[in-house]
């Protein structure tokens, strides 16, 4: 109450001021802050694959194979949040280079079209998805056994020869072939290859019909145990080719070649400790390259060469390289 005494003349005025008090209610709601876009990535999840099989066909299309959804096993790292089941977006990525006709290549001579499950090969795609997202439970769920995240699979190969081995064995290497992405918010991690899955070749053969066979089937060209700093060492190793009949071939070296043209030898993280320079030579005419032209009556040994340099790592490292021998 606010009091107010006046003098007018001889009258006293008394005024009654009722001052009414505001209070204000505030009512502050919890905001829960904005999680950026991010990737459900593999722990120890991997879909491993192992292709074998027999072919009849020679060359063109000859065989399909199928990654089941059984090849998948490990853990998947969910990632900070568990995001809206609804936003989650898929990718399946083949990281290997195209031919002209539009085939991921295993190398010039092998060849493969592929589809995934739930259509996400080669793109992003929006659906539903339960492993790693908010629906798993009412609290934050930090790791899912990677059967969760099968959405992709099975994935469909489909492979195609250019020209008929001459030892009629198809041979895969040990690689990964690529891998299943899951993301939260938005399409991300595609550039790093952050995949849910990564799906890992661990080698196998399609057996042609023989005409040749080649012995050893698959080569390893061990430098063994070198100083850092070597400037260059040279070891070799042989392989022979045994025919039923006289064959004119050529066989060629192929890799995923560097700038200078020499195959970079990998530790685990991916680091290059060494090149080295393979080549194959024909101890008849001393034919030597990394593809050579060469006739074979019923049995020729050759030799395949790897020569090293720029070795500055330190640890175990490794390279990937393919011998192909096909019919002129």
């Amino acid at each position: 109450m606010y009091l107010e005494n006046e003098q007018m003349g001889r009258t006293s005025k008394i005024r009654y001021f009722t001052v009414l008090g505001l209070w204000v209610s505030i009512g502050l709601m919890a905001m829960r802050p904005a999680v950026a876009a991010y990737n459900a990535v593999a722990d120890s999840a991997i879909s491993r694959v192992t292709i074998k099989g027999n072919v009849s066909a020679g060359v063109g299309y000859i065989s399909k194979f199928i990654i089941d959804a059984y090849t998948v096993s490990g853990i998947v790292n969910c990632g900070p949040a568990n995001g809206d089941a609804y936003k989650a977006w898929h990718y399946t990525l083949i990281d290997l280079p195209k031919n002209s006709a539009g085939r991921y290549m295993i190398n010039k001579n092998l060849s493969f079209s592929a589809t995934a499950a739930n259509n996400s090969l080669g793109q992003w795609i929006n659906a539903y998805a339960r492993g790693c997202s908010s629906d798993m439970g009412p609290g934050i769920v930090a790791s899912v056994e990677a059967d969760y995240m099968s959405v992709a699979f099975p994935i469909e190969l489909n492979f195609y020869l250019e020209s008929r081995p001459i030892d009629n064995v198809i041979t895969f290497p040990t690689m990964i072939l690529g891998g299943y992405l899951r993301s939260f918010g938005g399409p991300q991690g595609l550039e790093s290859k952050k995949y849910a899955i990564p799906i890992r070749l661990e080698g196998g053969t399609l057996q042609l019909k023989n005409s040749c066979t080649a012995n050893p089937t698959a080569l390893v060209i061990d430098h063994g145990i070198l100083p850092s700093g070597t400037p260059s060492h040279r070891t070799s190793t042989p392989i022979t080719y045994t025919c039923d009949s006289p064959v004119d071939a050529t066989l060629s070296i192929e890799y995923e070649a560097n700038g200078d043209g020499y195959l970079p030898l990998k530790d685990a993280k991916g680091l290059t400790g060494a090149v080295s320079k393979l080549t194959i030579t024909d101890p008849q005419t001393n034919a030597s390259g990394t593809t050579i032209k060469t006739k074979i009556q019923t049995e020729k040994t050759f030799t395949v060469s790897s020569e090293l340099s720029q070795t500055i790592g330190n640890g175990a490292f490794t390279g990937s390289a393919w011998l192909t021998a096909v019919h002129n």
